[in-house]
């Protein structure tokens, strides 16, 4: 028996009222106290994060829990989160720092939006936390009782904007008044949000996700087919444009969790409501599943492969838990389905035991057990003290400004590394970072040294062909600092053959010019590759950057790292092109050089 049908649901004045004080409570903290508070930034944080999780929390229970138990659990809910909150901004000198991250609000979010099942599962009349069809249902419950309470949300402001405009046609602006009040449009939308969920928890007989669990299910073939798609073209079109590339790990996460949703959904809360296991869907459920691990999989390669490269920083060792936990649904999806029969059972299992660690993950990124900021320090001093990161590559401004206290000892321990190669041009460029005032500053002033540091280490990194040939003198005085930086980044990455991903060809590209031109061809997965032959000027006075006019064949782009191995294995030759000029009235046009 639900909690519903032992006791009544809160009343629309009760939870209204609810929904009034957290609206109050927003206004006060978002635009009334901080001022007030300037002296006490981190009791500030703590009452913004205390309302921030007392009030949504509280409307979220109060449905399927009594209203009295549900606001016991929201205030013990909110002071937890709360207490973390604060806790991991002390790795940060102020309040500012940690919060202009934007990190610690996301993972706020995930927190209590974990918690909040459990609590109904645990508080609840069967007092079994872990029953996974409570928890499957409260959670999309959740999802659904508040969706429905902000449209209403927003059509009652579309109501008021449209009215206050019918008004003003008459010139009453009562309306505008109102809105122009700082606190109107917390207290209202506030007011209107609880009144809403009062009226969706009345309806608690007809209110059901199951709609949108079928129409969920309705995507499962969809993704089905363009994630066997995906992994069956992979081997052809070759890995280089996806791993080591950021933004394809965080494709592949996204495509992870939303095929783990996928098959939760179809499987639903106990048998009787799963799709037929032994039906179409039933089978394309037991094929997700197992396909699962290969996409959690590949995003977790793809972000140690950039890890490789570049050395940790918060947002990848955040990008690795949450590959690891991708990782862990697969894993346990896979082995329910390869066991056999009660493989449904076995995931939803699964589910709670993820949850739980998910959970755990979530919370010991605000306690010292997971300090991203820490990690990410002691990586990149150690990998620039091994000399697998140069000076140049460092992140001193992220590190030292961005990072908190640990970023500020990761500078001092930088700067007692006398005896490194590169402590010189370290020094010089922690003397820069120091007088900076900004990130646009700290880059421009060493914008000049950089060049030149560039220009030396591709004269001796740049691959050049035919085998023998040299970069012709001034070739590189030529290049603009983003040419040369993108270049210098491409000679880091290795192409399929172990080769660099940049080269320089020397060829006759112009029989209308005396000598040969350059063509310069670099990719690094982490952005799109750079094609440009390099004419010299007719006075000798420089070369000019020319991207090619024509090209034909396969997508020569998405291609570029099989290209560069060829160039640099010699396999190519200059063929003849013809072109046609358009000849009439004595004149000619050409559209081609």
């Amino acid at each position: 028996m639900s909690e519903q049908a032992v006791a009544p649901a809160p009343g629309r004045v009760t939870l209204g009222l609810l929904g009034f004080l957290g609206g109050l409570s927003a206004w006060l903290l978002l635009e009334v106290l901080p001022e007030r508070m300037q002296d006490a930034p981190r009791l500030m944080l703590f009452l913004t994060a205390f309302g921030a999780g007392l009030f949504p929390a509280a409307l979220a229970l109060a449905g399927p829990l009594r209203l009295g138990r549900a606001l016991a659990a929201a205030v013990g809910l909110a002071l937890v989160l709360a207490g973390l909150l604060c806790w991991a901004s002390l790795r940060f000198d102020t309040v500012g720092e940690y919060t202009a991250t934007g990190d610690p609000w996301v993972g706020f979010a995930v927190l209590m939006g974990l918690a909040l099942p459990f609590l109904v599962a645990g508080l609840g009349p069967a007092r079994r936390w872990a029953d996974y069809e409570t928890l499957f249902t409260q959670s999309w419950l959740i999802v659904v009782r508040f969706s429905a309470a902000w449209l209403f949300v927003g059509l009652v402001w579309g109501v008021l904007f449209l009215s206050n405009a019918l008004l003003e046609l008459v010139g009453i602006d009562l309306i505008e008044r109102l809105m122009d009040r700082q606190e109107v449009p917390y207290l209202l939308s506030g007011l209107t949000l609880g009144v809403a969920l009062a009226v969706v928890g009345e309806l608690s007989d007809y209110v059901s996700p199951d709609l949108v669990l079928r129409l969920l299910r309705l995507l499962l073939p969809v993704v089905l087919v363009v994630v066997v798609i995906f992994l069956a073209a992979l081997p052809f079109r070759g890995l280089s444009n996806l791993f080591g590339t950021f933004s394809a790990a965080a494709t592949l996460l996204a495509m992870a969790i939303g095929a783990a949703t996928l098959v939760s959904t179809a499987l639903d809360a106990h048998d009787g409501a799963a799709v037929p296991c032994r039906g179409p869907m039933g089978w394309a459920c037991r094929l997700m599943a197992l396909l699962l691990p290969a996409l959690a999989a590949l995003a977790g390669v793809a972000i140690w492969q950039r890890v490789a490269q570049y050395g940790l920083s918060p947002d990848r060792i955040i990008a690795a838990a949450l590959s690891i936990l991708a990782m862990g649904y697969g894993l346990f999806y896979a082995l329910a389905v390869l066991r056999g029969a009660g493989w449904g059972r076995r995931i939803r299992r699964a589910n709670v035991v993820m949850a739980l660690v998910a959970l755990a993950v979530t919370a010991a990124f605000f306690t010292p057990l997971l300090n991203p900021q820490r990690l990410a320090v002691a990586n990149q001093v150690a990998r620039f003290a091994a000399g697998k990161t140069g000076v140049d590559q460092l992140d001193l401004w992220a590190i030292g400004r961005e990072w908190g206290r640990a970023g500020r000892d990761g500078l001092a321990r930088l700067a007692a590394l006398d005896d490194h190669p590169q402590a010189a041009r370290l020094a010089e460029r922690l003397a820069a970072l120091d007088a900076a005032e900004g990130r646009l500053a700290f880059e421009r002033v060493s914008e000049t040294d950089d060049a030149a540091l560039l220009k030396a280490d591709l004269a001796a990194r740049l691959p050049v062909r035919p085998q023998g040939a040299a970069l012709p003198e001034g070739l590189l005085d030529s290049l603009r600092l983003w040419e040369l930086q993108q270049i210098a980044r491409a000679c880091e990455h290795r192409t399929p053959r172990g080769n660099p991903g940049c080269v320089a060809v020397l060829a006759d590209f112009s029989v209308q010019r005396a000598g040969d031109e350059v063509l310069i061809l670099a990719h690094n997965p982490a952005g799109a590759p750079l094609v440009r032959a390099y004419f010299r000027n007719p006075d000798g006075s420089g070369y000019a950057m020319r991207s090619p006019d024509y090209l034909d064949g396969s997508d020569f782009y998405r291609a570029a790292d099989d290209a560069i191995d060829a160039l640099i294995a010699g396999d190519y030759q200059l063929a003849p092109m013809r072109l046609n000029a358009l000849e009439v009235a004595g004149r000619r046009l050409f559209f081609g050089r």
